[in-house]
């Protein structure tokens, strides 16, 4: 009796439960709907910003074409200017050769009235220009520099060999080209296997100094005795070979150093040198007198101590050596 009211009673509170859900679910399906629909609202519309977007996608290509404009413009301007650079300066050289062309027209004589009527005449020697109405023009003289005489000269000096323990200083300096002195700077030229040495002794063939004679002197080799350094080879005209007992001083070849070159008349070739011996430690010398030239740095130019050492001139002509003179 007792279950089944308890029952009853749980029957009758599930129905008041059903009822007040019932009574709600309107309000709470009301409830739902607003919410969703607020929501929707703030949903982004594109079609709202289409207008801005336009806006800005416009003034964007606005912009970049302007630059593109500006970038070609300059680049137009840079081409512009570097062909008006090379037109300039063709023109300037175009300008430049007609004013020559003038010039040398002019120099030449081409605009004068009486041109026609000059006959001009070179001399060979004189080098001077003779015209009809009895006057002699000079031509300019073409000056030379020492360093391009040099190039062209300097080579005559390459068979030229002195020695500072040479017997023959005295004369050589002094501008006295003996024949002793020809056949010792012949004797210069000599290769070490040309000489057959012995002990004390030494001997060489007439020949070979002959040789050597004709590539310095443009006469003929007269065959004597001569000293080289204190040794005295004697010319033994029988067998045609020179020979000495004696042995000769250190070698010690003089440096020199071109300080001019002239050409006379005569087409000779005058190549003056300053000249002195300088030793292993690298110590100047004064040919004639053996003093030291103090103050001598290695390297130095000869020029720099000329009033120390000795100066003297080689005149050449057809490539031979003719004379010396101070």
């Amino acid at each position: 009796m007792v279950k089944k009211k308890e029952i009853e009673k749980a029957e009758k509170e599930v129905e008041v439960k059903d009822l007040r859900v019932k009574n709600f679910k309107e309000d709470i399906d009301k409830y739902i709907k607003e919410k969703l629909e607020t929501e929707s609202k703030k949903t982004i519309n594109i079609k709202d910003y289409k207008a801005e977007i336009d806006k800005y996608v416009k003034e964007r290509v606005e912009i970049e074409s302007a630059s593109q404009s500006v970038k070609l413009l300059k680049k137009q301007l840079h081409s512009k200017k570097v062909a008006s650079a090379v037109k300039s300066f063709i023109i300037l050289c175009l300008l430049a050769c007609i004013g020559y062309g003038v010039y040398y027209l002019y120099d030449d004589g081409y605009f004068d009235e009486n041109k026609n009527n000059k006959c001009q005449v070179t001399t060979t020697k004189t080098d001077k220009t003779v015209t009809d109405d009895n006057k002699t023009d000079t031509p300019k003289k073409v000056e030379v520099s020492l360093d391009e005489l040099k190039v062209k000269y300097a080579y005559l000096l390459d068979t030229v060999i002195f020695d500072a323990n040479s017997n023959y200083t005295r004369d050589y300096y002094s501008g006295n080209l003996t024949n002793e002195i020809k056949l010792y700077l012949s004797y210069k030229l000599l290769n070490e296997d040309d000489i057959i040495s012995s002990d004390d002794s030494s001997y060489f063939d007439a020949a070979i100094l002959e040789s050597s004679y004709k590539k310095i002197f443009g006469d003929n080799i007269d065959l004597t005795s001569f000293k080289f350094n204190n040794a005295s080879y004697v010319y033994l005209p029988g067998k045609e070979i020179y020979i000495t007992n004696n042995k000769a001083n250190e070698v010690k070849n003089v440096s020199r150093e071109i300080t001019d070159i002239t050409l006379d008349e005569d087409d000779n070739v005058i190549i003056t040198c300053i000249e002195g011996y300088v030793s292993q430690q690298n110590k100047l010398y004064n040919i004639l007198n053996n003093k030291e030239v103090k103050g001598y740095k290695q390297g130095d130019s000869l020029v720099k101590y000329k009033d120390k050492l000795n100066t003297i001139k080689y005149v050449f002509n057809d490539n031979y050596l003719v004379s010396l003179y101070k």
